[in-house]
């Protein structure tokens, strides 16, 4: 009810976009449905939506496949239960293989993207005259979609003290 507001996004491109992110190949009449319901959950239980889009690319579609990396994402495991039903049947329907899927995924879901904190160590470190840490992150976010293992720390969620950090164009 909290996101009816937001009802009018879920039209024209950005349901397109939602779709690719999704994993979604074909358009249906129910994507809408389903990409409100996903989007509410993820507002209700406050999920990183970078890091849940990229893990949703592991998603299994199969009927006795339980899904419990993504499940923890949400306090209500029965509310995610109930959306992942519809989603895997609907992935179902399309017929095409998990693995194609996930790879689509990936080209559209970053692994890597630039949160505050990460901006703000990186000014932080810049003040002192030490650009290592912004020429780090240009490195990595030339490349937001691919696997770096070396950089996974920078794929983590934001620490506690990072969380509700603003950093404005003129920092």
């Amino acid at each position: 009810a909290e996101l009816d507001r937001y009802t009018p996004i879920c039209e024209g491109r950005y349901i397109e976009l939602m779709r690719a992110k999704l994993g979604l190949a074909e358009a249906r009449d129910e994507d809408a449905g389903l990409i409100q319901d996903l989007l509410s959950l993820m507002h209700q239980h406050h999920v990183d939506y970078t890091i849940f889009f990229r893990s949703l690319g592991q998603f299994r579609s199969a009927p006795d496949s339980r899904n419990d990396t993504l499940r923890d994402f949400f306090l209500d495991r029965a509310a995610f239960d109930r959306w992942a039903q519809q989603y895997a049947a609907r992935l179902r329907a399309e017929g095409r293989a998990d693995q194609e899927r996930t790879a689509r995924m990936n080209r559209v879901n970053p692994k890597y993207v630039l949160r505050n904190y990460l901006a703000h160590q990186a000014i932080e470190q810049a003040r002192q005259k030490d650009f290592s840490e912004v020429d780090r992150l240009l490195a990595l976010l030339q490349h937001p979609f691919d696997e770096q293992p070396e950089r996974e720390a920078y794929a983590a969620p934001p620490p506690n003290w990072g969380k509700h950090l603003s950093v404005s164009c003129s920092s």
